[in-house]
């Protein structure tokens, strides 16, 4: 399932962020928002996002376990699992 996410911008709902598998921000529009900007999906259901600062969290989690899954395979490599 994915979903687009927007923010509004002077009336606008521009577009900010796409999750599929992952999420990730689809330009650099964020970077000037606070974290309690509210965001709206815009083609399916929020699940859970509902301002930038979700979208930050949800980004570094992933971040964080892709991170673990190289360190762990890695170790793996190491001692020849």
């Amino acid at each position: 399932m994915s979903t687009t996410f927007g923010v509004l911008i002077k009336g606008e709902l521009q577009e900010v962020a796409f999750r599929s598998g992952g999420i990730g921000f689809t330009n650099m529009v964020h970077r000037g928002l606070a974290d309690d900007v509210k965001v709206f999906p815009i083609d399916d259901t929020a699940q859970g996002i509902h301002t930038i600062g979700d979208i930050r969290k949800e980004i570094f989690e992933q971040n964080a376990k892709r991170t673990l899954i190289k360190e762990e395979l890695k170790i793996k490599k190491e001692i020849g699992i």
